[in-house]
């Protein structure tokens, strides 16, 4: 008898609970949903304007190739980005033959001593 009522009670309990209907889901559910307007920007945000003529991106200059700057850490890692990315040295512009190029992130040692991108 009292494995009986053991089991009887939880089972009053949750049938109980098992009987109710979730309410907020369905008055979410009635909500129409509200439109989203329509995105406008900003005027001049949108568009591009056209580069002017005498406006070219040049890289910088190179490090001399001997340069001290790379360090044994650059240039191992110059090496194992060429194994993995050979293919940028062997296609595209001059920059590959800059000092201490980086293959994975394009970019190499400028006369100034900084990172510069390859443009």
């Amino acid at each position: 008898m009292r494995r009986f009522a053991l089991f009887a009670v939880p089972f009053f309990l949750l049938s109980a609970c098992a009987q109710e209907k979730p309410r907020a889901s369905q008055s979410v559910a009635a909500r129409p949903h509200a439109k989203i307007p329509p995105q406008d920007f900003a005027p001049g945000l949108a568009e591009e304007t056209p580069p002017a003529n005498e406006a070219q991106l040049v890289n910088d200059p190179s490090a001399p190739l001997n340069t001290p700057l790379c360090g044994t850490a650059l240039r191992e890692a110059a090496q194992t980005g060429t194994g993995i990315y050979s293919n940028g040295l062997a296609v595209g512009n001059p920059c590959t033959q800059n000092a201490c190029f980086q293959p994975l992130t394009g970019t190499f040692i400028s006369a100034s001593g900084a990172r510069s991108v390859c443009r």
